[in-house]
């Protein structure tokens, strides 16, 4: 059972992807952060780097874009692929004519066309291209290029070759095309019309390039639900649930158009409570954002992201098995297996991932968890690359990140703990605040009172603290508890003057 089911609501946009009723991702759009991953903007080369092969390209957005030489095109989408005539009044740089050093390919003040391939990602701007592509329901059109792809989902020998055929038919010779799974079936009229619509687009997308001044937004891909309706909305979707009237028709409109035999799986939802409710999906959203997720056989994983990396631990947790300890040891690893490629999805994890299994003695149980989990990462649609499990059963693998995962998005650094995850004790606080008398002795009158959280003014108060402090350091305290100082903090006042002293030490 494949659902997608999508929450409309003022300022934001959610949707769940479900299998099984289980649910594997969770999109988020919001007005004020939309995708910019597949735009085309016209920009200006701001700054070169030799020693990163980089430049940085400023493209209308508070951040520059990154742009690596590896990233730059072979070949110019505004000429003609045999002739290579380019168009007189925009040159687009390529590695086939420059070279493939960046400082002779680029210069200070260059005007480029870039597509964004990466969102914005903490203090990194977006990662841009100059191949330019444009995505349609069933081909992919590259512009300047010569080459047909086919996904190397279609296995059928005989159906690859007939639609290389089609598509060599029909595809002008200044273009290249990628053929996608979904064409799979798809008569030679319909992957035609899905050619003549991107072939449109990309005219406009060299008048406006020509027209338009740098800074300039050329092209936009498409929002989130088109988007999902063009790239994940097939034939194993079973239903598509939408509670907004306004944007159910926008639906049907569209897929009418690029899927006619998928318009009866579309659903208005008219149910009293929240969609996501209904469905039970807001207590997966909360699992979520979990640390600690539990699998069936009471073992557990937990998930800690670093900027470096992404460390994933699996442990028994209560499970102690029946049998032997390697068949307990097995049938936690490959409950963990299916439900990390699970987790990788949902939480939408990227760049460098560990996975700590439990460590197995035997080599052919060993194989069978890393079998389980490629197996399981399958379904999931991002770029990896998956390495073999080593014998201390260390997973380690690649999973293409191109925007923030969902868990950055939906929340933000604690300022207590400033992302750390933990805070002081209430006892380690009392020796913080010692610290600061000891510091302050001689520098500040004796009469203090201090303002602490209500924990830590507890562990002040208790086993005569304040006497102790008094006859060693000299200092009258009297104590406040304040639900709004931080666990981690205290504020420390001159009695008589009533100004703080905190920062006079």
């Amino acid at each position: 059972m494949n659902w997608i089911v999508v929450n409309v609501q003022l300022h934001e946009r959610r949707v769940a992807i479900l299998e099984d009723g289980k649910l594997v991702e969770l999109l988020l759009e919001r007005s004020d952060q939309r995708r910019i991953v597949g735009n085309i903007y016209k920009g200006v080369v701001e700054n070169i780097v030799p020693g990163l092969q980089a430049a940085f390209v400023e493209i209308g957005l508070p951040k520059r874009a990154f742009l690596h030489v590896s990233d730059i095109s072979r070949f110019n989408p505004f000429s003609d692929s045999e002739t290579e005539e380019g168009n007189e009044e925009f040159v687009q740089p390529t590695l086939k004519r420059n070279g493939t050093l960046i400082q002779n390919i680029l210069k200070r003040g260059q005007e480029i066309l870039v597509q964004i391939v990466r969102d914005p990602i903490g203090t990194k701007g977006p990662r841009c291209t100059t191949q330019l592509t444009l995505a349609g329901r069933y081909i992919v059109l590259i512009p300047g290029a010569k080459h047909i792809g086919i996904s190397r989902r279609i296995n059928d020998r005989a159906e690859r070759a007939r639609l290389r055929r089609a598509i060599s038919a029909l595809k002008p010779r200044d273009c290249g095309v990628i053929v996608r799974t979904i064409a799979k079936g798809r008569s030679a009229e319909v992957l035609k019309q899905d050619l003549e619509q991107l072939m449109a687009a990309w005219e406009k997308v060299k008048q406006r390039a020509i027209a338009m001044p740098p800074g300039s937004l050329i092209y936009r891909d498409a929002g989130m639900i088109p988007a999902l309706i063009r790239d994940q909305f097939s034939p194993d979707i079973e239903k598509f649930i939408i509670d907004s009237k306004d944007e159910y028709i926008k639906v049907v409109k569209y897929v009418k158009q690029v899927a006619p035999e998928l318009v009866d799986r579309i659903e208005l939802y008219k149910g009293k409570e929240p969609i996501f409710d209904h469905y039970g999906i807001e207590p997966q959203i909360d699992a979520m954002m979990k640390r600690e997720v539990r699998l069936p056989s009471g073992g557990q994983i937990v998930i800690d992201q670093t900027e470096a990396l992404v460390a994933i631990d699996v442990n028994t947790g209560k499970f102690v098995g029946k049998k032997h300890y390697e068949d307990t040891l097995l049938k936690v690893n490959l409950e963990a297996a299916e439900e990390i490629a699970r987790q990788l999805r949902l939480r939408d994890l990227g760049g460098l991932i560990v996975i700590d299994f439990i460590d197995m003695e035997s080599p052919e149980n060993i194989s069978k968890v890393e079998k389980a989990f490629k197996l399981a990462m399958k379904r999931d649609r991002a770029h990896k690359k998956i390495l073999p499990m080593n014998e201390f059963c260390m997973l380690i693998l690649t999973r293409e990140r191109v925007q923030q995962s969902i868990i950055s998005r939906l929340t933000e650094i604690c300022p207590t703990c400033e992302g750390v995850g933990r805070i002081y004790s209430p006892s380690t606080m009392v020796a913080n605040i010692e610290r600061w008398l000891m510091r302050a002795k001689g520098k500040v009158r004796k009469k203090l009172l201090i303002l602490v959280h209500p924990l830590v003014a507890e562990e002040l108060l208790s086993n005569g603290r304040l006497n102790d402090f008094k006859d060693q350091y000299g200092f009258s305290l009297t104590v406040f508890a304040d639900e709004t100082v931080e666990p981690n903090k205290y504020r420390i006042f001159d009695a008589e003057s009533g100004d703080e002293v905190t920062e006079t030490v």
